[in-house]
């Protein structure tokens, strides 16, 4: 648990220099449908979470609609002083401020054709992270097969058994406690995730199995595919949010399929995998945009999540 601080946490005002165009519309909506509350609020496009650093807890906030010129407004909440570098890094990781949009979509309106009226409508799609691989690979397994907001509740459920409260210094109205630490959800498992018994089995062994981060994608998508119970869908989900992998497809993902069948691409899993190799290196910001053109078709009347045979 985290214990209170005496006296108050620090807070820095800092411009993070970006390459525009900067979608962070995108990414506030990206972030509202998966925010567990008292962890993660966005408001508008005021985006706050909750995040653990090396020498204590942190708040972090960014007005992702407020890009002024090639600098982002944002605030770092922190216990530790020491933890300012860590959590600038943290905020530019979670917020994808290293791409180089102008190239990425140039190249993806040129290479698919049919993607470039969405590229035109959202330019400077980025990657929504989040703090480390685990916690990716947590949400992965968690959302097979089901949507975004079924996987919400289940790692709501797991925040709620196992709270962490923030101290009372860096406590905002909305985010008071720490997300749910990967490694204690997956221990608990039996009492928080109520899907199949296989996927729980899942969650509790390669949870806390999660390889360190490193820049070899292609090792570390090996390690997680060789893993039970991790196909191609969950190793790929949790390496694009987890570590920011830049040419990633998120095969057998129904939503990107209902999106690419809406767009002309695809008509099949396996159709939409071979249309997004002209995207690559980038083919994870096509995969975004389908994701965010999908978001604002009209739900079926019977909706399921992505699937991952292996």
């Amino acid at each position: 648990m985290v214990e209170g601080l005496d006296g108050a946490a620090t807070s820095f005002d800092v411009r993070l220099p970006l390459r525009p165009p900067f979608d962070g519309a995108g990414l506030a909506a990206w972030f509202a449908a998966r925010a567990v509350p008292g962890v993660e609020h966005v408001d508008g496009t005021v985006w706050t979470r909750a995040v653990r650093c090396a020498h204590g807890p942190g708040v972090l906030s960014a007005d992702l609609g407020d890009v002024t010129a090639t600098r982002l407004p944002a605030r770092l909440h922190l216990a530790d002083p020491r933890d300012e570098h860590a959590a600038v890094g943290l905020v530019r990781r979670l917020l994808d401020l290293d791409a180089d949009p102008s190239a990425i979509d140039a190249h993806l309106a040129g290479s698919m054709p049919a993607l470039a009226p969405l590229v035109a409508a959202r330019p400077g799609v980025r990657l929504p992270g989040t703090p480390s691989l685990a916690e990716a690979l947590l949400w992965a397994i968690t959302g097979q097969q089901i949507s975004a907001a079924h996987a919400r509740d289940f790692l709501v459920a797991a925040t709620d058994l196992l709270p962490e409260e923030l101290p009372v210094p860096l406590r905002t109205e909305h985010v008071t406690r720490l997300p749910v630490d990967p490694v204690r959800a997956a221990a608990h498992a039996e009492s928080w995730y109520r899907g199949p018994g296989a996927r729980r089995r899942t969650i509790q062994t390669a949870v806390p199995a999660a390889p360190p981060e490193t820049d070899d994608v292609d090792a570390l998508r090996a390690r997680l595919v060789s893993m039970p119970g991790i196909g191609p869908w969950t190793a790929e989900y949790a390496l694009l949010r987890g570590v920011g992998a830049p040419d990633l497809s998120a095969p057998r993902d129904v939503a990107l399929l209902s999106a690419a069948r809406d767009l002309g691409i695809a008509d099949t899993h396996e159709s939409l995998v071979a249309a997004l190799r002209a995207a690559a290196p980038w083919r994870s910001y096509a995969v975004m945009h389908l994701w965010h053109h999908a978001a604002g078709m009209p739900r079926p009347s019977r909706r399921r999540g992505p699937t991952d045979r292996r």
